[in-house]
């Protein structure tokens, strides 16, 4: 009886005064500064409870999927981490916002999921677990098929467009351009009835990946091309045409290879067009697989450990954010990570087996995440900072590479 009680968690209904003042306040902010377009020609909203599936390319997609399905509100699943800092502690949890270890097995967060379903409300997840780092679909666990096939209740697509440019992984703040979004019936009950796990995962990531949706008329843009480049080298440190490390550096809207002089300038397109030097990528997807392969060619059954020495950094109370907490060594060989040092104060000894982190989420030049067994970790690399891009390649590489039975849908690095 106690356990049951420690896993039951109450999801309240989204605060219908709040979320109608988000929707006055923001959804013109959307229109005007970001020309949101909503394609609705594929949708009639459910009768009854639904469940809204949508890509995830950048921060301002929550914004954006909640409010082009009001008045319908959702309950949204959103990172653990981030009912720690003020003041989303309370507004969370007020919006009726779901906590998520990441890449775990997280009892909570399924029970919270089905709660609402069962009080007829609505939910927003976001597959893929994570915010898109180079601008791709990034794939789904497997897992969201069965979790579909057992809430039996229809499902609603949102492929978000041109958020990635407005709002890159990369920098903080936003950048004005154009926003789309399509809105389309994917699943009715019947279908998720009748339809088994690997199809309707199949049919998720054909629609979240776009690719059974017409390419837009127009390429989406900024609309200002200033220091459109800045901040990359925080997620690209891999040169492939010197195959140097940590060598890039940006200014404006050039990114230039220190070591060989291959340079090449951003536009309001995301496109990299070559300014001189040896030919880098045209977008960054093709560089981040570039960066992964170069990765992928290191690890073999017989690799030496990669070792990193870190500062830990952990959640300790709601409000308080995520603080150090200890620091230590550590390291990744293909049975798993592994850390050795301190945390408050006492001796850890920690490992997260291989198959149990198909990926390792990051914050540019500050941190990357391991979530296990319903606790997050941050590491931050004490050398350089900058390393935690290379970590988190190496880590989901490592996942491809020596997962026996790998639950991702898409492989890392290729699109």
């Amino acid at each position: 009886m106690r356990k049951e009680t420690r896993h039951r968690i109450k999801i309240k209904k989204p605060n219908g005064f709040l979320y109608g003042l988000v929707y006055i306040l923001f959804y013109p902010i959307l229109k005007i500064f970001f020309r949101l377009k909503v394609d609705r020609r594929d949708y009639r909203p459910p009768k009854g409870p639904f469940i809204v599936l949508s890509n995830h390319k950048s921060f301002i997609d929550f914004l954006v999927a909640m409010l082009t399905v009001y008045p319908r509100r959702l309950n949204a699943v959103a990172a653990q981490k981030f009912f720690y800092y003020r003041p989303l502690n309370v507004l969370l949890p007020i919006m009726g916002c779901i906590p998520k270890n990441l890449f775990d097995p997280d009892v909570r967060s399924v029970l919270g999921i089905f709660s609402v379903i069962k009080n007829g409300g609505n939910l927003l997840i976001f597959p893929e677990g994570r915010c898109s780092v180079d601008g791709s679909y990034m794939g789904i666990n497997k897992a969201t098929g069965k979790l579909v096939k057992k809430l039996n209740v229809p499902v609603v697509s949102c492929h978000i467009e041109g958020s990635y440019i407005c709002m890159p992984f990369w920098r903080k703040g936003v950048r004005l351009g154009r926003v789309r979004v399509t809105l389309a019936n994917l699943f009715d009950t019947e279908d998720t009835r009748l339809l088994d796990v690997d199809e309707i995962n199949r049919r998720i990531d054909c629609r979240l990946s776009g690719s059974d949706t017409p390419a837009p008329s127009k390429p989406f843009q900024v609309f200002r091309a200033k220091r459109l480049a800045e901040g990359l080298e925080n997620i690209i440190y891999y040169c492939p045409v010197c195959e140097k490390e940590f060598t890039l550096e940006t200014q404006g809207n050039t990114i230039r290879c220190s070591a060989c002089g291959a340079t090449a300038e951003m536009d309001r397109y995301a496109m990299l067009n070559p300014v001189q030097g040896g030919v880098l990528p045209e977008t960054l997807s093709k560089w981040y697989e570039k960066q992964a392969a170069h990765e992928m060619r290191a690890l073999s059954s017989d690799m030496e450990p990669v070792k990193a020495e870190v500062i830990v950094r952990m959640p300790l109370k709601p409000g308080q954010g995520v603080v150090p907490c200890g620091n230590g060594e550590l390291q990744l060989d293909p049975e798993g990570w592994r850390f050795d040092g301190t945390i408050l104060g006492e001796d850890t000894h920690l490992f997260f087996p291989i198959d149990s982190v198909p990926a390792i989420p990051f914050d540019p030049k500050d941190d990357f995440q391991i979530y296990a067994k319903g606790r997050f970790y941050m590491f931050t690399p004490v050398d350089n900072p900058q390393k935690c891009a290379k970590y988190a390649v190496i880590g989901e590489c490592a996942y491809w590479r020596f997962s026996v039975d790998p639950q991702m849908t898409y492989e890392f690095g290729i699109s």
